[in-house]
């Protein structure tokens, strides 16, 4: 016993010796600074081997660790007084400061301050519990390590380690105390297999953490075998932080333009906030183009992305026979992420109408589109008022009409919705209370090409001018601007307990800065304007009540699985009036002779202005519509009891008209059927529309023209279809649209998916040009775990004037992809003009899945599109250079 005591009082006296020591180091912060500290020791034994060692513990120099050093094993824990060693068995855990190690076998030697871990063997031979090494977050996994305390050097076998999206493998590596890397035959990979498909082999490498890595003498290795693709040395940059460089080109050849260089040039990581890269091209027949692209995010404030793309393009085979077009494009998006009452956004889309015809890109989706719109605005409220305001500027633009709408600026002024009498808590009088009223004013400037609708062409239909600075002059002087009020006053009670009426009134005021005098030239014998600049205004007045109520009715079959029918109507009549605002007495229109025979016609004042006028002949309307719900509950059975299902017959089936009781003639208007409703479970979109004249039509001739086209004559009758024994009216326009989304995993918009894409890109870190190239081409990111998707549209449209031939068109359009194997996966985008005979935009993707390589290959086999092309390349963006290429499209040809 006294042995026993003796003993553990010399083990101690290192310990103590140590306390002394760092106990005078301002540098250390522990109360409690031992060399070593035991955390936990499950199912542990302590041992000395020999009695001799206790009594050479004592002349141990004293070390000068830090910190404390952490440890724990799942077995056992041995001291050896005579080495000075520790040595810990299974799962064992050791943490200083920034660095943790687990093994099965951990052996520190607390004189040297170094560190030894490696595996061990089960009772089969085989090597388990190898070590994990984590210095500052940095993970090695390695097959044996040895780290010293006070160097921060170590020397690791058969390493590997994740450095972002990178895996380095190596035989050994040295570790400095920059924890720079310094490795032999090593395999750079994003492949995070234990045998990588793929990866850079070098002789030797140097990882510098967070910057870049290089490489002695490399190969490419695929499947573990080298290809003869040989490098002198290399280097991979792996910054965690956004770094400026170089942007390389890609080549190739077109038969149009000829050899190119493209998308080469510079990024510039300007900030933490902002970035920017400049690219060009350049083509050996004399076409070039330039771009500029820029993402930028301040945190809970805003972000957004800028894109400016210029082309010339030199088409034909030689300068004396090609022609030369200028192009741009500019988008522009920037999102709020503030949550402060002001917001301002921006969505911009718009450049030349020739730019997607002269710069093909393989996003169908834009190629396809015939118009664009943007969108800028800053919205806010006015402090402790009811108003809130709007500034904005709209752009509209057809691409293949070539017509512009420029709206700049736009201003909205808007009154929140006020109930004046609501708390005089007046009985029977709730239509008081609920007595309410807004005003809205909205301003605004617009500047178009279309000159017909400006009222400068001989042709009161569209004609459009060039969009240019030349033209410029001649546009803004012919801008339209003006300004409206509105006043909305309405109310609402309930009539005869179940009908609900709701009176309304509105009042509208016109303001602009010019009005237009139509006059006749007897000389010239046709009408001339004159326009005067002056301020001028007009007002606008009409009034109506709606009447609505909604009844139910249910049906009880007595047999079979229905159980009950459920029919719910809606009718609704809504009276509406309005004065003519043509007389005399208002001094907006004016009755004008339009030729020497006397001839007259009614001109307004405002015609073509950004507003409009008010309207002219008196109106008393009467409008009145029907809408019906039906669906039923039907009993399945199953395996334990039945099971009442609620299964909707129409969703919606409508009738609706008008009838103006001021007319002088055909009172009643077309009559309105819609029918919508869903089969098969769900599955079945079914949308039904027609439209009835209820008035005759009288046939009076027909003539057949020399080239062998019928030309009828004919006139409509004031007089009911159904008075002469001809139903309801004469169908005139009818449409039937089925569709169908067969997705296993449920049916969901587009624009559903790409709202999902989208969080998932940023949530994931991706750039604004990488949301937007999702965004663009959603099938470009494919998820193998949905077996197999197919959309499929069918659309009917058929129409009829009079006696004349119908008109009909069908199409069909279908999508969808399915998966062939786990790994591979074909998708295609199709459709079929029925009265063509032709198949429209078709296009054909197929899928592989190479775990951390991918391969996709898109075909347009037919059309103006015409195209085909073959990527395969590592999935990581780290290397995403290292990609194989071929791509033959509709515009190399």
């Amino acid at each position: 016993m006294r042995r026993l005591l003796f003993s553990l009082i010399i083990f101690l006296v290192p310990f103590f010796a140590y306390s002394q020591e760092v106990s005078n180091d301002s540098t250390n912060t522990s109360n409690n600074s031992e060399l070593l500290q035991n955390e936990q020791v499950s199912d542990s034994t302590l041992s000395a081997n020999d009695s001799s060692s206790v009594t050479d513990s004592t002349a141990v120099p004293v070390g000068d660790i830090k910190t404390t050093v952490n440890y724990k094993a799942k077995d056992s824990i041995n001291f050896n007084l005579k080495t000075q060693d520790i040595i810990m068995f299974k799962t064992s855990h050791v943490d200083y400061g920034d660095i943790e190690l687990d093994a099965d076998r951990i052996k520190v030697n607390y004189a040297t301050k170094i560190l030894d871990a490696e595996g061990v063997q089960d009772s089969t031979g085989k090597t388990i519990g190898e070590p994990v090494f984590t210095d500052k977050g940095q993970v090695y996994q390695t097959e044996a390590i040895t780290y010293n305390f006070d160097t921060r050097k170590a020397v690791i076998r058969g390493v590997v380690t994740q450095q972002g999206e990178a895996f380095m493998h190596s035989e050994w590596i040295k570790k400095n105390e920059k924890d720079e890397l310094y490795g032999e035959d090593a395999l750079y990979t994003t492949c995070n297999l234990e045998h990588p498909h793929f990866g850079i082999a070098a002789s030797k490498i140097k990882l510098i953490p967070n910057d870049k890595i290089l490489a002695g003498p490399f190969h490419l290795e695929l499947n573990e075998i080298a290809t003869p693709f040989l490098f002198p040395f290399g280097m991979f940059p792996m910054p965690n932080t956004k770094s400026s460089g170089i942007l390389f080109p890609t080549y190739g050849e077109e038969n149009r333009r000829g050899f190119f260089l493209r998308d080469g040039g510079y990024y510039w990581a300007i900030n933490e906030y902002v970035d920017m890269a400049l690219r060009g091209e350049i083509y050996s027949k004399g076409s070039f183009g330039a771009s500029l692209a820029s993402n930028y995010r301040k945190r809970y404030s805003y972000s957004g992305s800028f894109n400016l793309r210029f082309n010339q393009q030199r088409l034909g085979e030689s300068e004396t026979d090609s022609t030369v077009s200028r192009d741009f494009w500019v988008t522009w998006s920037h999102r709020p992420e503030s949550k402060g009452t002001g917001r301002f956004s921006a969505s911009v889309q718009g450049g030349t109408s020739s730019y997607n015809n002269n710069n093909p890109t393989t996003n169908f989706s834009q190629q396809v589109r015939q118009t664009f719109n943007s969108n800028i605005s800053y919205s806010n409220v006015i402090p402790k008022t009811p108003f809130n305001y709007a500034i904005s500027a709209r752009h509209n633009q057809n691409v293949r009409t070539n017509e512009i709408d420029i709206l700049l600026p736009e201003f909205a002024l808007n009154m929140n919705r006020q109930y004046p009498f609501k708390n005089i808590n007046a009985k029977n009088l709730t239509f008081i209370e609920k007595l309410n009223y807004s005003y809205n004013f909205t301003a605004t400037n617009q500047v178009t090409n279309n000159i017909g609708r400006l009222g400068d062409s001989e042709r009161e239909s569209d004609s459009i001018t060039n969009f240019n600075f030349d033209n410029m002059p001649y546009l803004l002087e012919r801008a339209q601007n003006g300004g409206k009020h509105r006043i909305p006053v309405s109310t609402s009670f309930n009539l005869l307990k179940f009908i609900t009426a709701a009176p309304v009134f509105n009042y509208e005021e016109f303001w602009y800065l010019k009005e237009l005098n139509h006059r006749y030239d007897p000389e010239l014998n046709e009408v001339v304007i004159d326009t005067l600049r002056q301020f001028s205004r007009a007002n606008a007045y009409n009034a109506g009540i709606g009447f609505n109520t909604r009844l139910y009715g249910m049906v009880y079959p007595k047999a079979g699985p229905v159980t009950a029918i459920r029919h719910v109507m809606t009718p609704s009549v809504n009276f509406s009036w309005r004065p003519d605002f043509s007389e005399e007495k208002y001094g907006i229109y004016k009755e004008v002779q339009t030729d020497s025979l006397g001839n007259t016609r009614l001109y307004s004042k405002y015609d073509g202005f950004v507003y409009g006028s008010p309207g002219s002949g008196k109106s008393a309307n009467i409008g009145f519509s029907l809408s019906n719900t039906i669906e039923m509950k039907v009993k399945k059975k199953t395996d334990t009891a039945d099971v009442v299902e609620k299964v909707k017959i129409f969703d919606n089936l409508s009738l609706s008209s008008g009838y103006n009781l001021l007319a002088d003639s055909f009172k009643l208007a077309d009559i309105t059927l819609n029918a919508r409703t869903n089969l098969f479970n769900g599955k079945l979109d079914v949308n039904f529309t027609s439209t009835l004249n209820p008035y005759l039509i009288k046939l009076d001739s027909i003539v057949t023209r020399d080239n062998g086209t019928k030309r009828y004559y004919q006139r409509e009758v004031d007089q009911y279809a159904w008075e002469a024994g001809e139903g309801l009216g004469r169908l005139t326009r009818f449409n039937i649209s089925l569709s169908t989304n067969l997705n296993p995993k449920g049916k969901k918009s587009d624009d559903e998916k790409k709202n999902e894409l989208e969080d998932r890109a940023r949530s994931a870190g991706a750039s604004e040009d990488q949301v937007q190239q999702l965004l663009n081409n959603p099938d470009m990111y494919v998820d193998f775990e949905v077996p197999w998707n197919l959309r499929v549209r069918y659309n009917i449209n058929w129409s009829r004037v009079g006696f004349e031939e119908p008109e009909i068109k069908q199409t069909t359009q279908f999508s969808g992809d399915v998966n062939f194997t786990e790994n591979w996966k074909i998708g295609f985008t199709s459709g079929y003009d029925i009265e063509k005979k032709e198949f429209t935009q078709t296009s054909f993707t197929i899928f592989r899945n190479l775990h951390c390589w991918q391969i996709n290959a898109n075909w347009v086999p037919f059309g103006r599109f015409q195209s085909f092309s073959v990527d395969i390349g590592v999935k990581a963006s780290i290397l995403q250079d290292l990609k194989l290429n071929r791509r033959r499209s509709w515009f190399d040809n």
